[in-house]
């Protein structure tokens, strides 16, 4: 009888010891199971973060790009610009003192720094020979844009008159405009009178 309780006592010292490997075996594959999950997740999050640097990356690129970009006008809004400006440059009135003022704030450049040191002698003369100007543009034309300016051909005429009634006739001329913008807007940067 002692070894009937031998067999039984090694028969269920046998089944423990199966028992506690299939435990060992279970517990071996959840723990597999969760270090695959958190390489997993650690992988997802490593590959999230990178992600966003890239993203936060191109943003800030063209978020620069766009910042510092030069601006550009479109062909029309040069021609729109151009014909106000030499409008401007084209009429004069005895009566508008403030003209000088108006021509510099619509130029820039070498236009503005030259026309800065005749303003007031412009302003006089057509104030004491009493001289009115009827101008009158008969086309614009971009013919040259180098990056933001654009260089303008212009064609047009001007009738002058003075106090002791001499009326010239219309005379028409050609002229070169060159339009470059400044804090935003289009402004003359230099202007030559063709033949």
């Amino acid at each position: 009888m002692i070894i009937v309780a031998s067999v039984s006592e090694t028969d269920r010292s046998l089944a423990r010891l199966r028992a506690a490997r299939r435990a060992a075996g279970q517990a071996r594959d959840e723990l597999a199971d969760v270090r695959a999950g958190s390489r997993t997740s650690t992988r997802s999050v490593m590959a999230l973060a990178v992600i966003t640097v890239v993203v936060a990356a191109l943003i800030g690129v063209v978020s620069w790009r766009y910042a510092t970009a030069p601006s550009y006008f479109s062909d029309d809004e040069f021609i729109a610009a151009t014909t106000e400006r030499v409008s401007l440059l084209l009429e004069a009135d005895n009566g508008d003192t403030a003209r000088a003022g108006r021509i510099l704030a619509g130029a820039t450049g070498e236009f503005h720094d030259s026309f800065a040191q005749s303003a007031d002698a412009y302003s006089k003369y057509i104030e004491s020979a009493r001289t009115r100007g009827a101008g009158r543009i008969d086309g614009v034309a971009v013919a040259r844009r180098d990056g933001s300016s654009a260089l303008m051909l212009v064609t047009a005429s001007v009738r002058i008159s003075t106090a002791d009634g001499t009326d010239d006739a219309a005379s028409d001329f050609r002229m070169r405009v060159l339009m470059t913008p400044e804090d935003g807007v289009l402004k003359i940067a230099g202007v030559e009178v063709l033949a």
